[in-house]
């Protein structure tokens, strides 16, 4: 199956699409390819492009006083964007940088936007795409909140052990809100 396929997939998990409604969607589609530790956007820049992962993986960071902050991880068959300045079209506080070498499939603004005028399914789509974003942030939002550290990283090693074993233990400490040193020391204990 290629990305192209995968991406028709994904579309009618969401929303069941008739050939005819897919066909709309293609000729806005651009596939394109980052190397690891390549930026697909980086923090001061407007994102002009919603990304499909069709192979690798993506990190979403921010700079807060000179210290490189993980807000998420993105992985295959997933949506990312630094999606506030996607929709705002001003200067994104976020950057997205692949942890692998990256396929992906990538719309603009412009034609997406289009796209929604003129295709129910599509806005469908597009809505509950960005629904299911806001569920796994607010869901992010309150295991900070209600977790310790060690639950977070016990959480995290249940729910997707890959990222576990697959990211830096810089990258997974800022994105559990604690210092490398104090992760290591939670697996130690683990």
């Amino acid at each position: 199956m290629n990305d192209l396929d995968r991406l028709h997939q994904r579309f009618n998990e969401l929303v069941p699409l008739t050939d005819e409604q897919w066909l709309r969607f293609v000729p806005i589609v651009e596939s394109v390819d980052y190397d690891k530790n390549e930026f697909l956007i980086e923090a001061g820049e407007v994102e002009r492009y919603i990304y499909y992962i069709a192979e690798g993986m993506v990190r979403l960071s921010f700079n807060h006083d000179g210290k490189d902050i993980s807000i998420d991880f993105v992985f295959k068959h997933n949506f990312v964007s630094a999606y506030s300045s996607f929709l705002t079209e001003q200067p994104s506080e976020f950057s997205v940088q692949a942890l692998t070498d990256v396929q992906a499939l990538r719309f603009s603004r412009t034609n997406l936007y289009q796209l929604y005028e003129e295709s129910h399914p599509a806005e469908r789509i597009g809505r509950l795409i960005a629904e299911q974003a806001f569920l796994r942030k607010t869901s992010r939002e309150v295991q900070f909140l209600t977790s310790t550290a060690r639950q977070r990283y016990a959480q995290l090693v249940d729910q997707n052990p890959v990222l576990v074993q697959t990211i830096s233990v810089r990258h997974l400490a800022s994105y559990l809100g604690i210092e490398p040193e104090s992760l290591s020391r939670i697996r130690r204990a683990r």
